[in-house]
């Protein structure tokens, strides 16, 4: 949804000028379309808006499953004497880790910067497992963001931390916010957009 300030024919002018950037999107998510993860062999995850598969590697004498992760794959080594049934519990408990941890620096650093460039500061930071929003600002300067955001790509990443850190300098929706907010994100409405269109992908 768009400020309230904005006319319409500015909102269809900028969508319009993004269209190879929408439909190049759109196209990763019907190719890839998800329900929940299955965890399956040959599965792809989904992390920063990109789709990577799962290959599954049962090794004897193991007792603990682990996941890598080499930029290309996702690597779910289990124990050979697991069922699918244990191996999708492991495989779902993993990935909730891997996208707190990566989301923890990732967002932190986002955090960092953005905070840094309007010299305002923050109490902390909570990514949180289960949530119905993206991301909040409390009254005591917490930012609160939620764990699945990081499936998003990058710039729909950045846009939510830009949008709770915009919030430390304007507890409102009001313009001052929004023109604060595309000053560090001249595209928010794009990866709004991507955001409210594609939200049913970011599924753990």
């Amino acid at each position: 949804m768009a400020p309230w300030y904005a006319p319409d024919f500015m909102i269809k002018s900028f969508v319009n000028s993004k269209t190879n950037w929408i439909k190049e999107r759109q196209s990763i998510a019907q190719k890839n379309k998800l329900s929940k993860p299955t965890y399956v062999d040959g599965e792809p995850q989904l992390f920063l808006g990109e789709f990577f598969p799962l290959v599954i590697k049962p090794i004897p004498y193991i007792q603990k499953s682990r996941l890598g992760f080499d930029s290309q794959t996702f690597e779910l080594t289990v124990p050979k004497t697991h069922t699918q049934r244990e191996i999708k519990s492991d495989a779902h408990k993993l990935f909730l880790d891997f996208y707190l941890k990566y989301g923890q620096k990732y967002i932190f650093e986002k955090v960092s910067f953005y905070t840094q460039k309007l010299g305002v500061d923050f109490n902390r930071i909570v990514l949180k497992k289960v949530s119905s929003i993206w991301g909040s600002c409390s009254s005591k300067n917490n930012l609160n963001f939620n764990r699945k955001l990081i499936m998003a790509p990058k710039e729909v990443v950045d846009y939510v931390v830009i949008h709770e850190v915009c919030h430390l300098v304007h507890r409102h929706h009001r313009r001052t916010f929004w023109l604060l907010v595309k000053s560090l994100d001249p595209e928010y409405h794009l990866h709004k957009l991507w955001l409210s269109n594609n939200h049913q992908l970011l599924t753990i």
